[in-house]
């Protein structure tokens, strides 16, 4: 049976900086470029039948190093797009903490799934966009094909919440790295979650 390969991007410009991106389209860093890199050479002994990533270039640009020069067409999708966040976007941590302190603890302190920013998403919207892709995947794919889907911190969770039936709430419990992968098999039984957020080819770039 065929396996999903889920990738966050790497390293961007604003994940250096500690900004908020959501929708914004920001460029990979220095580090990230690295990253999609040894992603690419991870990659390298699997089966890849079809990439599909967001639209963002930080995104697009990771699906390209994972590629590793492979002759696979690379479909974006704006389904696998990061949370929204509105008026958030751009700003750090710290700005969005001394600006709004309770909508900022009920994002990064509580996980709270009902959480929006002004403008933005909550998790229901990026569960339903996700899912949206994956009924279009249904049918171009069967369940025998190897598939890998880059997206975003936001997205990537939203991809394993639905592929393997997991309650919304546990939305915020996923931990997802730059450039890290994780691994979701068909089984006859049904999804079987193999890997997560394995990030064992990073080893040292991380800290160079």
């Amino acid at each position: 049976m065929g396996n999903w390969y889920l990738v966050r991007h790497g390293e961007s410009e604003w994940n250096n900086k500690g900004r908020i991106q959501g929708h914004a389209d920001v460029p990979l860093s220095e580090l990230g470029r690295r990253q999609a890199k040894l992603l690419g050479e991870r990659m390298a002994g699997e089966r890849i039948d079809a990439v599909y990533s967001s639209d963002l270039s930080r995104a697009v640009d990771t699906a390209t190093g994972a590629l590793g020069g492979r002759d696979i067409p690379l479909v974006t999708d704006p389904n696998l797009r990061e949370f929204s966040y509105g008026s958030w976007e751009g700003l750090t941590l710290q700005e969005v903490e001394a600006q709004d302190p309770e909508l900022f603890a009920a994002r990064f302190t509580r996980g709270d799934n009902s959480f929006s920013a002004s403008g933005g998403e909550d998790s229901t919207d990026i569960l339903q966009r996700v899912q949206r892709f994956l009924d279009g995947m249904a049918e171009r794919h069967s369940p025998d094909e190897d598939l890998l889907i880059v997206g975003h911190g936001g997205s990537v969770r939203a991809l394993a919440i639905c592929l393997l039936g997991l309650p919304a709430a546990d939305f915020w419990r996923l931990r997802v790295g730059n450039a890290g992968v994780s691994i979701i098999s068909n089984q006859g039984r049904g999804r079987v979650l193999e890997l997560w957020n394995d990030m064992h080819h990073l080893i040292g770039v991380n800290e160079a």
